[in-house]
């Protein structure tokens, strides 16, 4: 049986060691509540503004060009460096020129003799102190001693690789110092003043496209997507591609200083054209923005608030037709409406949310 003693100074033990926790947890800040939930939403316009169709594309560089010199030769210098502006003819990298300079100098003397000859055959061939066929052998001699002269001095020419266009070193695929084969890419050169956009369009849109439609076309990036981009159309692929049935079109804007819009990126086009339009009373939404459960069909929309956030609302719809240019809403929504287009499935009435940047519409 332990002594009284021992007893209490378990006793302290205990105690002061709660007393530590709780100071402890005293000093500890509470926690901060949760941030409410980003949405993304859609603010629903009338009839007409529903009346699109999207498909998604890439950019590229309308103008492109892979830099390579027409010698073979090893690198002496490499000017340019990837992601700097070239203007056109400004030289971006040179080759050892030291064998097309001899090359040169052989051509030249070959030249110089056979020229020589030449004309002393013309001085000749009128007193018959040549005959008119070895006269032609000298004409002939010369005119290939010429041509090879001014290959040797194209070739020289050739050790420097300029600019064709003005625009921005791309890629760069070597490095300096090695040994260059004829025609081996050295830059990739891009113009990205103008600005290409392709997209696969179906064969079912296609059918039905006619010439003589207005057709109002654009584009809009997802991370800046309050910005619309005007498209004009630049070529039309008459031919599917094989396997997916899709035709390639092409459409042009001019780049932007106000973004940083570069070759590679990602990008939505949208069509609009007077026959997309819906009837009077009928909006158009995207379809992943309707679910369904055993009492039908709807969709949550975000109400703002005061302080800048909002306040989710689930909405039973009426569905029609869906259809190349969206879903179609009969009734359950209205114009203005703030349409949450993401996240749909951890949503719920009376939750607490922030609103991302409004989608275009």
């Amino acid at each position: 049986m332990p002594s009284p003693l021992r007893c209490r100074t378990i006793a302290a033990v205990i105690i002061g060691t709660a007393l530590l926790v709780a100071c402890g947890n005293e000093d500890q800040p509470a926690p901060e509540p949760a941030k409410p939930r980003l949405v993304r939403t859609l603010t629903l316009g009338g009839a007409n503004a529903g009346a699109w169709q999207e498909f998604p594309g890439k950019v590229e560089a309308a103008k492109v060009a892979v830099l390579a010199f027409r010698v073979s030769g090893e690198l002496a210098e490499l000017s340019a460096l990837e992601g700097e502006e070239v203007k056109r003819d400004q030289s971006v990298a040179l080759l050892d020129d030291k064998d097309q300079r001899i090359r040169l100098r052989a051509r030249q003397a070959e030249y110089e003799q056979a020229f020589g000859d030449f004309e002393r055959g013309q001085s000749l061939i009128n007193s018959g102190g040549i005959s008119r066929s070895d006269f032609q052998r000298l004409e002939a001699t010369a005119s290939t001693a010429k041509s090879s002269l001014e290959g040797a001095e194209r070739d020289l020419d050739a050790t420097q690789l300029r600019a064709p266009f003005d625009g921005f070193i791309a890629v760069r695929h070597v490095e300096n110092f090695e040994e260059i084969s004829a025609l081996e890419p050295i830059y990739t050169l891009q113009d990205v003043s103008t600005l290409s956009v392709k997209v696969d369009v179906p064969e079912s849109v296609m059918i039905r496209a006619r010439r003589d439609e207005d057709v109002k076309v654009s584009a809009f990036f997802d991370a800046i997507p309050e910005r619309r981009f005007p498209l004009a159309l630049n070529e039309v692929a008459t031919r599917a591609s094989d396997g997916t049935n899709t035709f390639e079109v092409t459409f042009e804007f001019p780049n932007t200083q106000d973004f940083n819009i570069l070759p590679g990126m990602s990008v939505t086009v949208r069509l609009e054209t007077p026959r997309m339009a819906s009837a009077p009373g009928v909006l158009m939404v995207p379809p992943r923005a309707v679910l369904a459960d055993e009492k039908g069909p709807f969709a949550f929309v975000a109400v703002p608030e005061d302080n800048g956030a909002a306040t989710v609302t689930q909405r039973r719809v009426v569905i029609g037709r869906l259809t190349g240019a969206g879903l179609e809403v009969l009734s359950g929504l209205s114009v203005g409406d703030r349409l949450i287009t993401a996240g749909m499935s951890k949503l719920h009435n009376g939750l607490a949310v922030r609103l991302e940047q409004d989608m275009p519409q």
